[in-house]
Formats: structure tokens, sequence, C-alpha cells
């Protein structure tokens, strides 16, 4: 008899579906990983790419009169070029765990948080509908 195999069938049979389970399990999850990375440097970018757009607008208002608006255009942009580099630096594992930080810290600011980014996606997502032949969106 072979080692590892039983004189069960039906035994023989669990085993195999466990295995087969546990490798289609680690291909879902790495497969995932490798989507959310992907997510992650496409993040990263756009928000690298907005905070350049905002720093000249902000270079834009310069003698506009608009000091304040500037200063806050600027500081939005350097936490924007902030949050990008830790985006880049970070690996999925640590923003995980970043984030889970954060919300066991702050239950209600990550809950604020978490219903805004719906929101702001759902918005983005119905706003980015093509409309068919009748001028409908859906």
């Amino acid at each position: 008899m072979a080692a590892g195999m039983s004189t069960d069938p039906l035994q023989d049979a669990k085993q195999a579906a466990r295995e087969q389970a546990g490798a289609v399990w680690n291909d879902t999850k790495e497969t995932a990983r490798s989507l959310l990375g992907e997510q992650q440097r496409a993040a990263a970018g756009g928000l690298g790419e907005l905070a350049t757009a905002l720093r000249k607008a902000a270079r834009d208002m310069d003698g506009a009169g608009n000091s304040t608006v500037r200063r806050l255009a600027e500081s939005a942009a350097d936490g924007l070029e902030h949050f990008s580099g830790t985006l880049r630096a970070r690996d999925l594992n640590g923003l995980l765990h970043d984030v889970e930080s954060f919300a066991r810290r702050q239950p209600v600011a990550f809950v604020g948080a978490a219903v805004a980014v719906g929101f702001l996606a759902a918005r983005f997502l119905k706003s980015s509908n093509a409309p068919d032949d009748t001028g409908t969106p859906f």
C-alpha cells in the first residue's frame, strides 16, 4: 500500500478533495493579492497625478488674491503626495495591518470613512456609466 493512502476509498476521496480545495484556495488568494497589488499601484499613481494637478492649480492661483485657498491646495497636495508614497512603499500586508489598527483605535472614524468611500465610489460608478441608444443611463 502507498504511503498516505488508506484502505477506505471514501477517506481517500475526502483527503483528495481537501487537498484540491486547499490548492484552489491558495491560487485564489494569490490571484487576489496580485490584483490588489495592481490596484494599489494604480491608486498610488492616480493620487500622485492628482497631487501634481492640485499643486499646478495652486501655482496658477498665485497672485489672484487667493492665498488661503492656495495654501490649502498646496497642503492637500502635500498630503496626497505623502499618501501616494506610502501606498507605493508599503506591501499589502502592511497596509491591511494599518487599516485594522486604525479601525480598532478609531472605529467611528473608520465607519464614517468607509461610508464616505462607498458613497463616492457609487457616485463615480453612476457617473461613469455610458448612456445606451435610448439616452437613458441603464
